[in-house]
């Protein structure tokens, strides 16, 4: 009969390398994003086409192999940032498991749940006219709904009419996804524009946990009054 033993300190230990390594690799996806993009060719009258590469047919074509390394190369970094990321939300929720339950039964619970998620959709009330502590037990009971980390993958996503940030009822009960293991900012777009709101209020949410999530991007409106989130899940394989 095989036992599982779990060395707790060992599996913490590798938990926080593992995040270390995800935080690295979430900078270089941002900073690579961020970079200016590569140089284009130009005619002018006349003249050759010019190119960082020099006027010729070799420049040009260096040119293009560049542009194309670049685009391949920005997919490979958010790729490999979202698969880190999966397999350290797998390691919490693995200590999650052996802390509360038998080795036995969670060794099932992990195979169980590797390749499953579960996933929710909301659009809540809006705060306004004293509706706010209304609101704040939606978000509550939806919460209870999603339940605690020991059932691994699971997503929360949608209209919340609410921040997460500041001191509301709304805010707070955002913010206590966290202690159940979402990632509460998930669904933050870091392009200078706000929210995905009409008023470009962050009253959206993606709401993650135990699946690696990659940088949230936005997706225009069209008809709606919101943007559109877009995360990219990756489940981990073991």
């Amino acid at each position: 009969m095989t036992t599982s033993r779990v060395d707790f300190n060992e599996v913490r230990k590798l938990g926080t390398e593992v995040r270390r390594a995800q935080s690295a690799l979430d900078a270089g996806v941002q900073g690579f994003s961020n970079a200016p993009s590569p140089a284009t060719s130009v005619r002018q009258g006349r003249l050759p086409v010019a190119t960082p590469f020099g006027n010729t047919s070799a420049g040009a074509a260096c040119l293009g192999a560049q542009q194309q390394a670049s685009s391949t190369m920005g997919g490979v970094l958010k790729a490999f940032a979202a698969t880190v990321d999966s397999d350290a939300e797998r390691l919490e929720l693995a200590l999650a498991l052996y802390r509360t339950t038998d080795a036995e039964a969670a060794d099932k619970l992990l195979k169980t749940n590797r390749n499953r998620v579960d996933l929710f959709s909301t659009h809540l009330s809006v705060a306004d006219d004293g509706h706010a502590q209304d609101q704040a037990k939606q978000i509550t009971e939806l919460r209870t709904m999603a339940g605690d980390q020991n059932l691994g993958n699971t997503v929360v996503a949608g209209d919340f009419n609410a921040l997460s940030t500041g001191n509301s009822p709304s805010a707070q009960a955002i913010r206590d996804f966290g202690r159940q293991g979402f990632d509460v900012n998930a669904g933050d777009i870091h392009d200078g524009r706000g929210g995905t709101s009409a008023s470009n209020r962050r009253i959206d949410h993606v709401l993650p946990r135990g699946v690696g999530a990659s940088e949230a991007t936005r997706w225009d409106r069209t008809p709606s009054d919101h943007d559109g989130q877009v995360v990219d899940l990756t489940l981990s394989n073991w």
